[in-house]
This record gives structure tokens, C-alpha cells and sequence, in this order.
């Protein structure tokens, strides 16, 4: 399907004839086909340059509107009517799908300069779809969108919570302030948890909350290096939750190895 191709629904041979030779002198073409079925077989195998010409009966129009509309939806479409038209009829014309509406009082440059509006709109439209990050490539991306990830690849803790598995089979050696950030924040994921149980008081040595940042950044970097970004969140004036996948048994076996720590309640 083209985006430029342009319809132009008529009833009335002398006024096409006029808009026709209007048109040629601003490099449009119009073309007159016979019937909707050839019509429209010409707008698939055609490049949109020419505007395909359909006479139409005023019982037939939003028939002909919606049949057009089911196979070139980006289309432009122009109704052109000999008589005078009421303002309830264009605007049910253009309800219907129609891009624009003319009667007897037009000139024929105004349906020229319409087709000349709807063919910048369409190429606006290609330019936007083509860049980077574009409908279109976010479309094509969805089309080949990779197979969603198997139930295994998820966050997971093995060796009593010294290694991280990652989705992608990375295994990272946790050390201790780590590990023992990893087990708490898996332990209630995704809920969050304030700095201070992220890291165990002794008598030796004091938790701050920027020993608990430091300790994080330091895993999200090693992670990062592996291209792959850790999923844990800093929550402002709360503290910080794990929003990545995580088993449940893993879970059970974290609550567990933090409750042997004597570290955890």
C-alpha cells in the first residue's frame, strides 16, 4: 500500500475534464477508471503518482468511501460533486472518510491545491515513519520481536546467595555487603526496603546509608560490563526494591539463609 495515493470521487464528466487540465500544469495526472474493482487494482500496482479518477452516484458515495478506506486507510480522498452541497452533506462525507469536499462553486486550482496538501502530508508521513526510533521501526521491531524469555531466565542466587545468575547466564561473585543486599532486597522483592536493614550492624563497624549506595553502584557496574542492567531501584526517601524477576523458591531459600545469618527479621 502507498501512502500517496490519492482518489477523487465524481459525478460529473465536465467538471473532471476541467480539474484534469488544471492539474497538468502542476505535474499531477488524472486518471479515469471505470469501475471500483479496477480502481483499485490500479492504486495496488500503481506508484500513487497519478490521481485515480471513479465516477460515482450520490447513492453509491459512502459505499465507494468505505471501500477505499478498507484497503488504503492513508490514503487521500477527494469527493467532487456538480451540485451544491449542504454542509450536513460534507460533513457526513467527511465523517465517512473523505479528506475533503467540493461542489459547483470550486474552482478546479482548489481541488489541485488539495491534492497537492494531501501529497505533502503523505510525504511528511514516509520521512517520519523512516527515522530511527519511527512508528514504523518500532513496527518493524515488533514484527521480529525476539521469542519472550524462557521461565529459568530470571534473577536467581546460588551457593547460599555468594553467586548471581543473571537472565542471560552471567554468573557474578557477590562479596559480603553485597550478597547481603541481594538476599534482602530478593527476600521481599518488589517491595522496598530502607536502607538501614540493607546492611547488618556490628560493633566494629557502623552502616551508613552511603556505604549501602557505593555497595549498589559497584553491582550495577559490574553488571553493566556485562551488558546487562541490574533492576534495582532507588525509591527517594524510602530506600531501594528489586524490580526484576525472581523464583519463588529462590525467594524461600534467600529468607531462609538471611534467618541462619541471624541477620534478617
Amino acid at each position: 500500500m502507498t501512502i500517496e495515493q490519492i482518489f477523487l470521487l465524481y459525478d460529473d464528466q465536465a467538471s473532471l475534464r476541467q480539474i484534469a487540465v488544471e492539474s497538468e500544469q502542476w505535474g499531477v495526472r488524472v486518471e479515469l477508471v471505470e469501475t471500483m474493482e479496477k480502481c483499485l487494482a490500479q492504486a495496488h500496482a500503481s506508484g500513487g503518482e497519478q490521481v485515480l479518477a471513479l465516477s460515482c452516484l450520490s447513492d453509491n458515495v459512502f459505499l465507494h468511501i468505505n471501500r477505499i478506506r478498507m484497503d488504503f486507510p492513508a490514503a487521500g480522498l477527494i469527493i467532487v460533486r456538480h451540485e451544491k452541497m449542504a454542509g450536513l452533506e460534507r460533513g457526513h462525507f467527511l465523517l465517512a472518510g473523505a479528506d475533503a469536499c467540493f461542489d459547483q462553486d470550486a474552482l478546479p486550482v482548489e481541488v489541485v491545491a488539495c491534492v497537492q496538501a494531501l501529497r505533502r502530508r503523505a510525504y511528511a508521513l514516509r520521512q517520519s515513519l523512516r527515522g530511527p526510533g519511527s512508528a514504523l521501526s518500532r513496527a518493524m521491531a515488533l514484527d521480529h520481536k525476539p521469542e519472550p524469555e524462557p521461565e529459568f531466565a530470571l534473577w536467581d542466587l546460588t551457593e547460599n546467595g555468594w553467586t548471581l545468575l543473571t537472565p542471560k547466564g552471567h554468573s557474578v561473585m557477590l562479596t559480603r555487603g553485597e550478597r547481603r543486599i541481594v538476599q534482602v532486597l530478593f527476600a521481599v522483592s518488589p517491595q522496598t526496603v530502607e536502607r538501614e536493614r540493607l546492611f547488618p550492624l556490628d560493633e566494629s563497624r557502623e552502616a551508613t546509608a552511603r556505604s549501602v549506595d557505593v555497595l549498589i553502584s559497584r553491582l550495577k557496574r559490574k553488571l553493566s560490563a556485562m551488558g546487562e542492567e541490574l533492576p534495582i531501584r532507588s525509591v527517594r526517601g524510602e530506600g531501594y526494591a528489586f524490580v526484576g524477576k525472581v523464583p519463588l523458591a529462590c525467594q524461600e531459600l534467600t529468607r531462609v539463609s538471611l534467618s541462619n545469618d541471624e541477620v534478617y527479621d
